[in-house]
């Protein structure tokens, strides 16, 4: 009797382990990719595209697919950025900023916000908006 109880608490911890494991490697995957969340770069000499995320968002879903897209033809003239809604710098930023989940910002090398776009649908529209404000 003993060896049973021995056994179920291993399957119990190895269940649980495995749980772990998958909801790590589920929220890693949801994790922006390759994208600083230092904001500090705003006003610091170059420009700046800010996505305010939200990982329960389409919309939000789509520009970071859209930004990782163009990101290298951009990478040189322009930092991204991506800040997550459900952190406490992302809630301050939102409210700082003012703006809707799934937006990008547009910020001048001196840290003026030039432009807010939140309904780009497609590759074309992204780098048009790129092309007016930074060129």
């Amino acid at each position: 009797m003993k060896y049973t109880k021995t056994g179920s608490a291993a399957r119990t911890t190895i269940i649980t382990l495995v749980a772990i494991v998958a909801f790590l490697a589920v929220a890693i995957i949801l994790l922006p990719k390759g994208f600083s969340s230092d904001t500090s770069v705003i006003g610091q000499g170059s420009y700046v595209v800010v996505l305010a995320h939200d990982k329960d968002s389409v919309q939000s879903l789509t520009l970071m697919d859209l930004l990782n897209k163009v990101r290298s033809e951009y990478s040189r003239r322009i930092e991204f950025r991506v800040i997550d809604m459900n952190t406490p710098q992302g809630q301050a930023f939102l409210q700082q900023q003012q703006v809707q989940l799934g937006s990008l910002l547009f910020f001048a090398p001196d840290g003026t916000r030039q432009r807010v776009v939140s309904n780009i649908d497609d590759e074309t529209e992204l780098r048009a908006s790129l092309n007016s404000i930074f060129n």
